[in-house]
């Protein structure tokens, strides 16, 4: 072979080796094997949601049974378009499907605009050799413009650890009527007693309301939902739920009491309970104690927040009353106990009878004595009678020698008249005894009602009283005035 052919024939080998290596590199790279998980039977419920509620999307992951081992199903939700995967809506660690085996997830979902709108289920996984494989299944929904049954909240602002009452309306305004209702109440940092309620039928063009107990935990601007799951007319099962702002104030709590004594025939001590909080005291009990004596006690259910209740304590020990009274109320607010005390000096004065205003008048031979009885205490004195006392020169006189006044009240006064007969020129005082009965004891005092005598009458220089000069005087004018008329006639 000569040398040109042989040069030849080694160009073309090369040229033949190079082609070869470049169809080798760029040779697309054998296709991967589908994964063995699908997603079949994807539906809805209700069919025809409407805008804005919430609806069920119910799905079949299958590990199909020519897959070469389990498949690990680690979370599986559904995709809104544009609001992405609804977080709240998936469901994870569902576990493992071994080839030929399935499982069912159902998971909420929302569209807000009435339309046809295309929904995707995701499935994330693992296959056997640790492959993350991730599947999207079609689901699409017509969602409708539709009425809807409306919720409604009311309520005052919460109290940390205080129950107060949140009132939530269903109005039905649709022109048929809905079964099959379940209301519930939920919240954040909040415990509802009681949290769903049901009900067999609601008319339409009507609407019922439900009543919660609702205690917040923590202060701050929280959120209350409430959710409504029903039947229509159709006999598709609905939900409807609305989030409400639900503001909460921290516990404050002040207590003050008001005292005061209650005067009557049986003492008694008031006492105002004043809720000057924001947050309502309940099971409120009411004490007191005076010296040796325990005053009844009362009991309030509830005093409202900034709200006053009162109740009336009887004395069951007048006896062992003290200078001293001591209240208490013991109540429940925020979920503790807690107790204010008042003390009150000189709450008792027991009834006390002075004499006063006395005048002192002569009539004929005796003298007349009127004036004042006043119960200075405060409680009530009866069987109250005014006497005249006995001494050497002051003797009773009739009649009214005794004056019977009966009952005065606390702080009240009665008039009384007695009569009396003084024998010596010089006295200056007539003695008066009050006898009166306080809580069953009888008293007595005595006072000194002042009087001054009259001026004894004055006499001429001959001895002879004035007054009888006087009538002397006109004994002799008037006959003289005769005897001159007899003359001149």
């Amino acid at each position: 072979m000569s040398p040109g052919r042989t040069s030849f024939g080694l160009v073309a080998t090369l040229l033949t080796l190079c082609l070869l290596c470049g169809f080798a590199a760029t040779a697309p790279p054998a296709a991967a094997q589908p994964a063995s998980v699908v997603v079949t039977n994807a539906t809805h419920a209700p069919t025809t949601p409407s805008a804005g509620d919430t609806f069920e999307v119910t799905a079949t992951v299958r590990n199909e049974a020519g897959a070469d081992g389990p498949f690990q199903v680690n979370e599986v939700a559904v995709e809104v378009p544009g609001h992405g995967p609804t977080g709240y809506a998936s469901a994870r660690d569902l576990g493992t499907l071994s080839p030929g085996s399935s499982i069912r997830v159902t998971l909420p979902a929302t569209v807000a605009e009435p339309g046809w709108h295309q929904l995707r289920v995701l499935v994330y996984g693992q296959t056997p050799r640790g492959r993350a494989v991730q599947v999207a299944h079609p689901v699409t929904v017509q969602v409708v413009e539709r009425q809807r049954p409306q919720l409604d909240l009311a309520f005052e602002d919460g109290v940390v650890g205080t129950e107060s009452a949140v009132n939530l309306t269903v109005a039905n305004g649709l022109a048929d009527s809905i079964r099959n209702l379940r209301v519930e109440l939920s919240g954040e940092s909040v415990r509802v007693d009681r949290p769903s309620r049901v009900r067999s039928a609601l008319s339409a063009e009507s609407e019922a309301n439900y009543t919660f107990d609702v205690t917040p935990g923590r202060a701050g601007d929280r959120e209350l939902t409430g959710r409504l799951t029903y039947t229509d007319v159709t006999g598709e099962q609905r939900t409807v739920t609305e989030r409400f702002r639900y503001p909460v104030e921290p516990l404050e709590s002040e207590v003050r009491l008001d005292v005061a004594t209650v005067r009557g025939e049986r003492p008694a001590v008031e006492v105002t309970v004043v809720n000057i909080g924001n947050a309502p005291l309940e099971d409120v009990s009411i004490t007191g104690r005076s010296g040796e004596s325990t005053l009844s006690t009362e009991l309030l259910d509830r005093v409202g927040p900034r709200a006053s209740e009162r109740v009336r304590l009887n004395v069951t020990d007048l006896a062992a009353v003290g200078t001293e009274l001591t209240v208490t109320a013991d109540y429940e607010v925020g979920g503790e106990r807690r107790e204010t005390t008042r003390e009150v000096s000189g709450a008792f004065v027991p009834g006390r009878v002075d004499l006063t205003g006395i005048d002192v008048a002569q009539s004929g031979d005796s003298v007349r004595i009127t004036g004042t009885a006043s119960n200075v205490g405060t409680t009530r004195v009866q069987a109250v009678t005014v006497r005249v006392g006995s001494t050497e020169s002051v003797t009773p006189a009739n009649p009214g020698k005794e004056y019977f006044v009966g009952s005065i009240d606390a702080s009240d006064f009665s008039s009384f008249t007695v009569n009396a007969r003084i024998d010596g020129a010089n006295e200056t005082a007539i003695p008066l005894a009050v006898t009166y009965l306080v809580d069953g004891e009888e008293r007595t005092r005595t006072v000194a009602a002042t009087y001054d005598p009259p001026e004894p009458p004055e006499r001429g220089g001959s001895g002879l009283p004035v007054v009888g000069i006087g009538v002397v005087i006109v004994v002799g004018a008037a006959g003289a005035f005769l005897w001159r008329r007899r003359r001149a006639d």
